[in-house]
């Protein structure tokens, strides 16, 4: 095998890396969206029992959508290379949590996969903080969770544990001000929007309208596709 598919443990055992191991596993997974959330693990910045430990966050990225792709392209005749090299176009790096991929996945899926079809995101990509919004916030930089740079658009997944207290909201007002100010807009997401089919529809909408992106709808059954997406990725499947 071309590149470093093993990681020695010494005294003469070895483990197999990351992107070895998700060649392996997309040669044995027949769900794309189970083979999507562990790409985005094991590109982003937490760890759950996919990647065999317990809930971990703000950790070192156990691989890159580059290392996987380079490994898959270096050894096209391993068993699942071809699938997890498909797989790559819809990764991304850098995700934070369960919670992001999720939404990252349903936002940026094309439709026949039961996506919103607006394009896979950069996650917690950085935007450098101009003069007037250094001022504002004090801070040299933002960190944006889904982000399309190009149209200056920074979609926010505000979780009950990081964006609760006033002293939070006061924060992240500042915080969507200067964006603001620098011609970005701030679209926030909630934990129970995520898990309103109704309420991802209008967020999605609304995205769709800022990427000036058309809204038909060109595949069969697509109200079916999506729900079956949400089910895949463990979310209700519920209006309310």
């Amino acid at each position: 095998m071309q590149g470093r598919p093993l990681h020695r443990l010494g005294n003469g055992a070895y483990v197999s890396a990351a992107p070895l191991a998700f060649v392996h596993i997309a040669a044995q997974e027949t769900s794309m969206i189970a083979l999507l959330e562990l790409g985005y693990e094991l590109c982003g910045s937490y760890q759950t029992r996919r990647t065999g430990t317990s809930s971990a966050y703000q950790v070192e990225p156990l691989s890159s959508i580059h290392a996987l792709a380079d490994f898959a392209t270096r050894n096209p005749s391993l068993r699942g290379a071809t699938k997890a090299a498909k797989t790559l176009r819809y990764l991304a790096d850098n995700s934070a949590s369960p919670r992001e991929t999720k939404k990252a996945i349903l936002l940026g899926l094309p439709m026949m996969y039961g996506g919103y079809g607006l394009g896979i995101p950069r996650m917690n990509y950085e935007v450098k903080a101009n003069p007037a919004a250094r001022a504002l916030t004090g801070k040299s930089c933002f960190r944006c969770d889904l982000c399309w740079p190009e149209a200056k658009l920074d979609v926010e997944y505000q979780s009950r544990e990081s964006h609760s207290g006033e002293e939070k909201r006061i924060e992240d007002s500042r915080r969507t001000n200067a964006l603001a100010s620098m011609g970005w807009t701030v679209v926030s997401v909630t934990n129970d929007e995520l898990d309103s089919l109704v309420a991802t529809d209008a967020i999605a909408d609304r995205i769709r309208k800022h990427l000036g992106k058309r809204s038909q709808v060109r595949v069969a059954n697509y109200h079916s596709r999506k729900l079956k997406l949400r089910r895949q990725l463990g979310l209700p499947i519920g209006y309310d």
